[in-house]
């Protein structure tokens, strides 16, 4: 990397991992590791409504429709990035839902080909490519049909037929294995556990947008201090984990990025906050931000959809009352969170060894990164 700072580009910069990615990367490992910062957003995002700092250094792009062919997306990134052929450093987090596996699998394998195929011709600088991947490389989503054994650990073998076929992640690191294989540059693979942040927008995965939002409007409905139950099972309230709050996410992945020498070739690093947690340990903390009272799980689960649908009138209230931002509670996904407070109730909690080998040592209270999270929705009107 130059001695003057290196360029990096994060693609998916308005999701929570790439918002946390463009916001440590102008500060993180130093305030002059980077001389330019470039995030990519699907949808157009202005420095004031991202919420991130105002910086000489920084650039939001939108527009660049990574679903097409890589020599058009050369000509959209040539007329749309200042500086492109300085890029050193990329942070992939770009992502497409889609309904079944087969989509997903080959929409985000061809998103990554195109966009790393796109930046190698026009990045002759480039040094390093950063691929975030996550828990379902360990098949997690599966847990009712493999054994999931923790301490999660990057070494362990990926997961059997036919459920391999199902973790688009695989090839996306397959992808990346084969295209850097005569390149100069370098990859990187991270693996945070829920991930728990912020985003200036509607995230569909996103828990902490999903508890700030339903508790908000709880407090509206219940009163101060009213008690609030664990929603999940008995089983949810105990099992083991490890959260993954964004800035010490994008702390890694930037890490990854610039210590390439000691990260890359591949290099898989698990991300956590530090702590290993359970529901049990960390419920209490997050009611208590919203003036309420966390207490045990009941005998059954209960839904937290039904109670924002029952109430929708009451939070459109709230929003007009406190000039909210329309259309997040809308479109959140409540099935998301059901599935990771409910479903999760296994223990799953990560080995954080290979990261800390390299170097990388950050960490946070797991309940401070959920009320950081929260604070972070108030002051941009997601929240009151």
């Amino acid at each position: 990397m130059s001695s003057d700072g290196g360029h990096l580009l994060v693609f998916g910069a308005s999701g929570v991992s790439g918002w946390a990615c463009v916001k440590e990367a102008l500060q993180f490992p130093t305030s002059s590791t980077f001389k330019q910062v470039t995030g990519l957003t699907n949808r157009p995002l202005s420095i004031e409504d991202s919420k991130l700092p105002r910086d000489s250094r920084l650039q939001l792009v939108s527009g660049i429709d990574l679903t097409g062919s890589i020599d058009d997306v050369v000509t959209s990134m040539k007329q749309k990035i200042q500086g492109l052929d300085t890029v050193t450093h990329v942070i992939f987090t770009a992502y497409i839902e889609k309904p079944d596996y087969d989509s997903l699998r080959a929409v985000n394998t061809d998103l990554l080909n195109t966009a790393i195929g796109a930046i190698d011709k026009v990045a002759p600088k480039l040094e390093s490519v950063v691929l975030q991947t996550g828990g379902k490389a360990y098949g997690v989503e599966f847990s009712d049909k493999l054994k999931i054994e923790p301490p999660l650990k990057e070494s362990q073998p990926r997961i059997p037929k036919p459920y391999y076929d199902n973790i688009f992640y695989y090839t996306q690191h397959d992808t990346l294995k084969k295209m850097s294989a005569s390149k100069s540059w370098t990859y990187s693979e991270t693996r945070p556990d829920v991930i728990i942040g912020f985003t200036p927008g509607s995230n569909f995965m996103n828990c902490a947008q999903g508890l700030g939002l339903w508790l908000s409007l709880a407090r509206e409905v219940y009163g101060a201090g009213a008690k609030i139950p664990f929603p999940g099972s008995q089983a949810s309230w105990k099992n083991k984990h490890s959260d993954t709050f964004q800035d010490i996410l994008g702390r890694l992945d930037i890490y990854a990025a610039v210590h390439h020498d000691k990260c890359g070739n591949g290099g898989t690093f698990n991300c956590a906050n530090g702590d290993v947690v359970t529901w049990s340990d960390k419920w209490a903390g997050i009611v208590s931000d919203f003036g309420l009272e966390g207490t045990p799980p009941g005998p059954e689960p209960y839904s937290i959809e039904e109670f924002v649908k029952k109430n929708s009138d009451t939070w459109q209230k709230m929003a007009q009352q406190h000039g909210l931002k329309g259309g997040i509670m809308e479109k959140f996904s409540w099935p998301f969170l059901y599935f990771v407070m409910t479903k999760f109730d296994f223990d799953r909690q990560y080995d954080l060894s290979n990261c800390r080998e390299v170097g990388f040592n950050e960490k946070i209270d797991t309940v401070k990164g959920y009320t950081t999270s929260f604070q972070r929705m108030r002051e941009a009107k997601i929240i009151p």
